[in-house]
């Protein structure tokens, strides 16, 4: 076994050159494949530890308006009060109710930025996080009630037990009454802390889509029985409750394991994955390991061929073809072990930026997993197979007398294979860099196009507690006191992220002619803080008391309601009439993905969750946003400064293809890399081939130009005929990929041109270097070498 191997290595090290590239072209395809392999097992993983996690489902509500549906993951209080009573086959249910983030004080010092749920007392029933302090059976109990995570605990209590101390919140006192382990990173919602349901005090009032709703179903029922009557109660339930609005409604059930990669809701407690996102990543996996293991085999082949004597001598002497298969496998094997452990490390070191890339935090516990061992150990016997099985079968095929003597058609063979996998090299090689141009334009276009209005300077402040809302005015005053603060508004919503939503109808209009409408609950001046573009009517205005009875609609609005002349008129919401005193423009509070919707802006709510400031673009940044700090400090030395730019919010809309646009751009890197490395090789080796042709073409006078046309002729018409076939790929992917969005930015012809000229300038660098030092060389000595 031992001589085998020294054979193999001996054989391997032959050419070093050709050696290096396969081992650092394999390492690279390798490290690439283990690296979107886990990102692919990460985005699996979710909510599958759960102990009960096969009989755990969602409610969906699906809300119709115009024959559009829009499916929400929220439901109605009576989902949990009332459905499990009618529906046999549930063994417990439990909602979940945003918080949003709090600041809990302890020992007079304040902890910001933690996320509170709103859960009922069955919430462990469901989702059996561990306790490591409590117990779970009554954790959940008492309005007065908090359970927080372990991080958590420690970050304010230390080493020392948690459990039964008090923590204020928003000024009330707080028990904690147990400690979970934190949430795994790869669970569809988070949270710091959980309080119980009935520690909302408006929780009588939400008549409304408030709710996530999870059923735990007993294991012996029916489960796809067990959805349609779950979602025929709801669905009969919601008719009930909104059927004085013009809006139809439908139900459905999702499982567990499904929410994060398949969930049809339009959004979620956390970050949504897309099973579109893992096609894409496999798909730029098997890309990558093509390109490598064809590099592979081509040099692999070249390589062989020129030990087709030694393999001629090998059957002479008695060796059959199944010892020399072995022999290339086991050759094969080594180069490719040597690769793996390289490509493996490389993965290991790169993962935490890995995860910056995909925008996800991954857990190196995952590398520990049986199944993540297993897919390792599959890709290296794919790898070697692959790699392995053509040069091996191929080569050990020949008679020896055919070996030992000239093989100008085996050669043609061998040729027409190499250019072949070449030209699907290229291809792909070219679709990708296509393709990143065309998705970095879309993005970059998203990113640049105005949201009709001015975002530049806007700052959102959060964090707000009492004393902060009750002194705004005069905090207001102070700030707008500093050198650079252009503005400041406030609003129960923050612009550009989530908005109420309502049913709005004309006056003369009947109640079953109610049409459903965003709303925007602001204050006066923040129009104008915007510098949203009026089109008829007026912004609020603080000194009008009349205003509080007022709404501003966008252009979208208007048409919902078939208005001409908006101003003036009067439109119902709730119970009161609500005069129209403006119509604003369309601007975009959602990702141009979509078409702007009916949006109202509303002045009747005195509730603050956001205050907006304008800083001047001519002020040092940084230097002001100290000094708001310190302003509202000076009211509450306590509070914990929290903010985001508008901008960034807007941006965010594009995690999504940000990250497509950083898979794609490393997926054409890594096939620049890969593709000229091996036509680097594939030059070395034909100018190593041709060195007595070139030599007798000097000596008859030819130039080096010749030499380069001679050498560069056959890559430069495979690359005209792979860009050929990658151009039109490459552009109706691209505008199958901009259906998605309502704003499309225009595709030029030369950005299906550049990627073609990418190939070709850095095909003629590698060639003209290679082709000019041998065609320099001194023609005596490369015919006395030959």
């Amino acid at each position: 076994m031992l001589k085998k191997l020294q054979n193999s290595f001996r054989a391997v090290k032959k050419n070093k050159a050709t050696l290096a590239t396969n081992i650092i072209g394999l390492a690279i395809g390798l490290a690439t494949t283990i690296l979107l392999v886990i990102f692919i097992l990460h985005e699996w993983s979710y909510d599958r530890y759960f102990s009960k996690a096969d009989d755990i489902y969602r409610l969906h509500t699906i809300w119709i308006t115009n024959g559009n549906e829009s499916v929400q993951p929220i439901d109605l209080r009576q989902a949990y009060t009332q459905i499990p009573q009618e529906v046999p086959g549930i063994d417990e249910a439990v909602q979940i109710f945003r918080g949003g983030d709090v600041i809990l004080s302890f020992a007079n010092t304040n902890y910001g930025n933690n996320n509170l749920l709103y859960v009922d007392s069955t919430f462990f029933n469901v989702f059996d996080f561990k306790i490591i302090e409590g117990q779970a059976s009554n954790a959940l109990n008492n309005h007065n009630s908090i359970v927080i995570t372990k991080k958590l605990a420690r970050k304010i209590f230390g080493n020392e037990t948690a459990v039964g101390n008090e923590i204020i919140m928003e000024g009330n006192i707080y028990i904690v009454s147990a400690v979970t382990e934190n949430v795994p990173i790869n669970t569809h919602f988070s949270f710091d802390v959980l309080m119980p349901m009935n520690a909302v005090s408006y929780l009588s009032e939400m008549g409304g889509l408030e709710f996530f709703t999870y059923y735990l179903y007993n294991p012996k029922t029916d489960a796809h029985k067990l959805n349609s009557d779950i979602c025929a109660v709801n669905t009969r339930i919601l008719k009930e409750k909104f059927k004085s609005f013009n809006y139809n409604f439908s139900s459905e059930i999702e499982p567990l394991k499904r929410l994060h990669l398949y969930t049809n809701a339009s959004y979620d407690l956390g970050t949504q994955g897309n099973i579109k996102t893992i096609t894409l990543v496999g798909l730029v996996a098997l890309l990558v390991m093509f390109l490598a293991l064809t590099n592979f085999v081509n040099l692999f082949i070249i390589e062989g061929e020129q030990r087709a004597k030694e393999i001629g001598v090998r059957k002479v002497n008695g060796a059959g073809r199944a010892g020399i298969v072995r022999q290339f496998f086991a050759e094969t094997s080594l180069v490719v072990s040597i690769a793996f452990i390289i490509g493996t490390l490389l993965a290991i070191i790169l993962l935490p930026q890995f995860g910056n890339l995909m925008q996800r935090e991954f857990s190196f516990s995952l590398l520990k997993s049986s199944l993540f061992i297993f897919s390792l150990l599959g890709i290296f016997i794919i790898t070697v197979f692959l790699s392995g099985s053509y040069p091996a079968f191929y080569l050990s095929k020949f008679n020896p007398a055919v070996i030992l003597k000239a093989q100008s058609g085996k050669k043609n063979r061998k040729k027409y294979v190499i250019n072949l996998a070449g030209g699907l090299q290229l291809v792909i090689t070219i679709f990708l860099i296509t393709y990143l141009f065309g998705i970095n334009t879309q993005i970059q276009y998203l990113k640049d196009s105005s949201p009709g209005f001015n975002p530049n300077g806007l700052v959102n402040i959060f964090n707000l507690n009492d004393n902060i809302k009750n002194h705004y005015p005069a905090i207001r005053n102070q700030l707008l006191q500093l050198p650079g603060i252009e503005g400041i508004s406030a609003s129960s919503h923050t612009i550009g992220g989530g908005t109420s939503g309502q049913g709005i109808r004309l006056i003369e209009s009947s109640e079953d002619e109610i049409k459903s409408i965003n709303e925007y609950r602001i204050q006066p001046g923040l129009c104008n803080l915007l510098e949203v573009e009026l089109k008829e009517g007026r912004f609020f205005d603080s000194e009008r008391a009349s205003d509080r009875n007022g709404v501003i609609l966008n252009e979208s609005a208007t048409k919902l309601l078939g208005l001409t002349n908006a101003v003036g008129r009067q439109v119902i919401m709730f119970n009161d009439p609500l005069e129209v005193i403006g119509v604003v423009k369309d601007f975009r509070y959602g990702s141009a993905a979509h078409t702007i919707r009916p949006l109202v802006l509303t002045d009747y709510s005195s509730e603050m969750r956001t205050i907006m400031v304008r800083i001047s673009p001519n002020v040092d940044f940084t230097g002001t946003m100290k000094k708001i700090d310190t302003v509202l400090k000076s009211f509450d030395n306590g509070y914990i400064f929290d903010t985001k730019s508008t901008l960034d919010i807007y941006r965010n809309y594009y995690a999504d293809e940000d990250r497509l646009e950083q898979l794609t751009r490393l997926g054409a890197a890594l096939s620049i890399i890969i593709v000229m490395m091996g036509i680097f090789m594939l030059v070395s080796q034909s100018i190593a081939r041709r060195t007595k042709e070139i030599g007798i073409r000097k000596v008859l006078g030819g130039s080096t130009s010749e030499m380069m046309s001679l050498i560069y002729a056959n890559s430069f018409i495979w690359t005209i005929i792979a860009s050929v076939i990658a151009i039109p790929l490459s552009y109706f992917t691209l505008q199958n990929w901009l259906q998605n969005f309502a704003v499309k930015a225009s595709l030029g012809w030369w950005l299906f041109v550049e990627g073609t000229v990418i190939v070709i300038v850095l095909e003629t660098l590698i060639t003209f270097f290679q082709t000019w030092k041998a065609a320099n060389c001194n023609p005596v000595e490369a015919l006395r070498n030959e």
